[in-house]
């Protein structure tokens, strides 16, 4: 599944496509750059939250980033650990 998420980089409101994918105990996000950043972050960067981590952001590898490649993947993941379950390939909380 594919949802768009808006992040605020530098005063600056982007978009951008994230796919998330239902592993055995994660969730793992496959962001694609928005052309403004496309430099900054590569094609094919994933982050990835465990199932069992509900409140944190997801991780990523941050080897082969730039300084603004970390500041624009950590802007994502903070974004992401916003959203509701539901709408970041988790399931929605049992009352």
């Amino acid at each position: 599944m594919t949802r768009q998420i808006t992040i605020n980089l530098d005063g600056q409101q982007f978009m951008l496509d994230l796919e998330f994918e239902q592993r055995d105990h994660s969730i793992v996000y496959h962001v694609t750059p928005n052309k403004h950043f496309s430099d900054q972050i590569p094609a094919g960067f994933e982050m990835i939250q465990a199932e069992t981590d509900k409140e944190g952001a997801p991780t990523y590898d941050a080897s082969g980033l730039s300084e603004q490649g970390r500041q624009i993947a950590e802007t994502i993941s903070r974004q992401i650990s916003l959203l509701p379950p539901q709408f970041k390939g988790g399931k929605p909380a049992e009352a």
